[in-house]
């Protein structure tokens, strides 16, 4: 298993998913924006990687990566890096705001 390869490509998908968190988190609050983190923003990282990076998917398909193989990476990579990130943000929020509620 090739981790580096992995992280690789996280950090390559890793802004347009930066992009779309912080867009969502302005539109639609910090909430949403934490489920969209989780979601719908993996999917747009990688879409936007396909379109406007596809031929760096020969090098992952070189190392024997399928699409399939780095999207579920890129999943659990966000899942490890946001829920601290989460636990981060909502604890400033209650700090600062003293607004323990979710919704």
């Amino acid at each position: 298993m090739n981790l580096r390869a992995y992280w690789q490509f996280y950090k390559d998908c890793f802004p347009f998913i930066l992009g779309f968190s912080i867009l969502s988190f302005a539109i639609f609050g910090v909430q949403a924006g934490v489920v969209i983190l989780f979601t719908i923003s993996n999917l747009i990282g990688f879409l936007a990687f396909s379109l406007l990076k596809r031929q760096e998917f020969y090098f992952y398909y070189n190392l024997g990566l399928s699409k399939l193989k780095l999207f579920i990476s890129i999943c659990l990579i966000n899942l490890v890096v946001a829920i601290p990130l989460t636990v981060l943000i909502f604890t400033f929020k209650i700090l600062f705001f003293g607004d323990a509620r979710v919704i």
